[in-house]
């Protein structure tokens, strides 16, 4: 990674080449998750398949659901979604962890192992979740704060129209819970190298992050859409093979006397569900590092671009620094900020660590 502030170019280079250079540090602790979730998702079957016996039989003999058919459905149904949720937070704070440790050691020219990554991630894995757990509140907060007032609204009014305009009070909450969703990205990258809080962390990203919304927003979109397209193309032989199977399940029932259509054979049915499960999994774990390595390499930009991260970043990897431009009343060659105590990848023992961090004119803020 070149030690200078960061152009897209370079972003996008940097992420896929640690994919490249540290695939066995980034997937390997991802593989243990995936394959939990899917022995879990399996469990999670046959428990359905047990508890659905009846609405299987409402179905094929085309007869009403009973009430506690209904009720067994949407328990089975809103028990699988919340697992789900579950299986991809687990893998997105695994892949976030992991990746950010693996970006902290890149950008000095050194390739951790995959044990040691997992070493240095696993006991900031509670934090990395109370981070998304804290940023998925704050927007949930807001979003439920529009749907309050325009609940409001129409009980004052006591008009079936008030309800139309007041879905418009949705769109000042999206934006506000997006906005803060983007100007938080950099929230574990600096919960991990700065080893802070989730609060400090908080507090730190959005400070750190402070007039580069559009490039926060931009970039990690640009990456995401390379990488879904990636993913499709990864999903889409197993969906491809997946159809053919079931088409080539399809039998005629001998026995059948009143000329209905052919029936799937369950065993087709279970293999194409099979092989569509793996294809998602596999495209979404060779995807899920994109966003943890983009927000860490924009943790890195902002680090250098405000407070000099490398010169420290230089004098750790043991190369030369780009030229410094001297700040006035300072003697020339004399690097015009320092990363503060504890806040940057491997700075050095020596680097000053009582500079006052620079706003983005390099005056010092509070």
């Amino acid at each position: 990674m070149p030690l200078r502030p960061l152009g897209v170019g370079d972003i996008l280079s940097g992420v896929f080449a640690s994919l490249r250079n540290h695939a066995a540090a980034l997937y390997l602790p991802l593989l243990w998750v995936v394959l939990a979730g899917v022995a879990l998702m399996a469990a999670c079957g046959v428990v359905a398949a047990a508890t659905l016996g009846g609405v299987l039989d409402a179905v094929r003999t085309q007869r009403g659901l009973t009430g506690a058919e209904a009720g067994s459905l949407v328990a089975v149904l809103a028990g699988t979604a919340l697992l789900l949720f579950l299986c991809f937070l687990v893998m997105f704070t695994v892949s976030a962890a992991t990746a950010t440790v693996v970006v902290r050691h890149a950008v000095v020219g050194r390739r951790p192992t995959a044990r040691q990554v997992w070493a240095e991630a696993r006991p900031v894995l509670w934090r990395v979740l109370g981070s998304q757990l804290l940023i998925g509140a704050v927007g949930f907060a807001l979003m439920l704060g529009s749907l309050l007032l325009f609940a409001l609204l129409g009980l004052l009014a006591h008009s079936v129209l008030v309800p139309v305009f007041g879905l418009l009070l949705l769109v000042p909450g999206w934006g506000a819970a997006m906005y803060v969703q983007v100007r938080l990205v950099l929230d574990v990258p600096v919960l991990v190298m700065e080893e802070a809080s989730v609060v400090a962390a908080a507090r730190r990203a959005w400070r750190l992050n402070e007039g580069a919304w559009w490039r926060s927003l931009g970039i990690p979109y640009l990456v995401n859409l390379i990488g879904s397209t990636v993913g499709q193309f990864v999903i889409a032989p197993f969906v491809i093979v997946g159809m053919f199977v079931m088409m080539t399940g399809l039998v005629q029932d001998p026995a059948s006397t009143d000329g209905s259509g052919p029936t799937l054979d369950p065993a087709a049915l279970v293999v194409t569900v099979v092989l569509v499960a793996i294809g998602m999994i596999a495209g979404t774990a060779l995807t899920m590092p994109l966003t943890p390595l983009t927000n860490a390499l924009l943790y890195i930009d902002r680090r250098i671009r405000r407070e000099s991260l490398d010169v420290a970043l230089a004098a750790a990897a043991g190369v030369a620094p780009r030229p410094q431009p001297a700040a006035p009343g300072t003697a020339p060659g004399t690097a015009p900020g320092t990363p503060p105590a504890g806040a940057g990848p491997d700075a050095p023992a020596d680097a000053p660590q009582d500079a006052p961090e620079k706003g983005a004119q390099g005056t010092p803020e509070e």
